[in-house]
């Protein structure tokens, strides 16, 4: 196996997998999406609202802002031995939030006015929009962050966007070819051309495998086939976690599955063994 990368900046990361399976893509890229844990709101301490905003809808806003977390020095909530999974200084953090708009104006509550005990622990943007307060409106508050996965919540996840698709390869058939242009002409991307007769993709990392070439092409000369065993995969964190952490996390995460696994077969195998 082997790993090409091909951007990795602004919270984007793409990279190449060659020589693999199908199989081996998906399990990483459901780990990255349900078992890389993050921070995130979870409980909140409502000592004042007078906003027109229900509280309910206040606690549902506030933990569907995404939170930079320093994801080796916290622990999973729910797997916390000191807490037991109450939340503690392990597995939670705190953040406060306390805005009063003046008598004679409205005010806009942005994620910018939650402060947090930790530095290492903010929204990762500020201008994320919470509330909007009526003169004389206030919120005070305060609220619980704590570590968890995305299958318990999709708050949790750190991928905004994770995917992978085959490389793809032109399959041609240049003797049936006459040159006509229309998978060319086809193509969403303009990422096709032909020179006598000969059909090139461009910039195969911006293929969709769409089809729409193939069908175009009217003397069955052509077709989009992938190269077997490479993936171009994509991935676009929330900004709680960097793509580069949580591809390593995902990644320890499939090992340690991989051992427990592996353990618990050469007991089984042990028991199996010991009845006969």
């Amino acid at each position: 196996m082997e790993i090409e990368v091909i951007e990795n900046k602004d919270n984007k990361l793409r990279f190449i997998i060659h020589g693999t399976t199908h199989t081996f893509v998906n399990a990483l890229r459901r780990t990255i999406i349900s078992e890389v844990p993050t921070l995130a709101i979870e409980d909140i301490i409502l000592v004042e609202n007078t906003s027109p905003i229900l509280d309910e809808m206040i606690a549902l806003r506030l933990g569907l802002i995404p939170l930079t977390t320093p994801i080796d020095e916290f622990t999973v909530t729910s797997e916390c031995e000191n807490c037991g999974g109450e939340g503690c200084q392990f597995c939670s953090a705190a953040l406060t939030l306390e805005v009063e708009a003046d008598l004679n104006e409205t005010r806009m509550v942005y994620s910018k006015d939650l402060l947090s005990e930790d530095p290492k622990i903010v929204p990762v943007s500020d201008k994320i929009p919470i509330a909007k307060l009526g003169p004389g409106q206030k919120i005070r508050l305060e609220a619980i962050a704590m570590m968890g996965r995305g299958r318990e919540h999709a708050k949790w996840s750190p991928a905004v966007t994770c995917s992978y698709r085959y490389y793809p390869k032109v399959v041609q058939d240049v003797s049936k070819c006459t040159g006509c242009f229309e998978c060319v002409d086809a193509c969403p991307k303009n990422i096709l051309s032909l020179s006598k007769k000969v059909v090139t993709l461009t910039d195969p990392l911006e293929c969709l495998l769409c089809d729409l070439c193939t069908k175009a092409c009217t003397f069955d000369s052509l077709k989009m086939g992938h190269v077997e065993g490479d993936f171009i995969f994509f991935l676009e964190t929330s900004g709680a976690i960097t793509p580069m952490d949580a591809f390593r996390k995902a990644i320890e995460i499939l090992k340690k599955k991989a051992k427990e696994f592996e353990e618990e077969y050469r007991v089984a195998l042990d028991k199996y063994q010991k009845k006969k």
